[in-house]
């Protein structure tokens, strides 16, 4: 079954964020639909769990590594000297 938008507005929403986002238009339609339908207390069927845990392995891997801007050692940030001394 096709799902047909015929609001030209909501369709290039759907695709803006489908850009954006690097997904399907139809990911970006199934992850409004089972978003609402939580909201609305609907049970949906999940994927399985191994479909679950690989978008979810994406997505962390897509978090950039953090870096510490203080570049001091630790020695330095908790005020120990050369001697291991205050």
């Amino acid at each position: 079954m096709a799902i047909v938008i015929d609001d030209l507005q909501m369709e290039r929403l759907a695709e803006q964020i489908a850009r954006i986002e690097g997904v399907s238009v139809t990911d970006v339609v199934r992850e409004g639909l089972l978003s609402l339908a939580g909201l609305r207390g609907l049970s949906a069927s999940k994927p399985p769990l191994r479909e679950r845990l690989a978008a979810l392995a994406l997505e962390v891997d897509a978090v950039p590594p953090r870096t510490s801007a203080d570049t001091r050692s630790d020695n330095e940030v908790l005020g120990y000297d050369e001697h291991g001394a205050w």
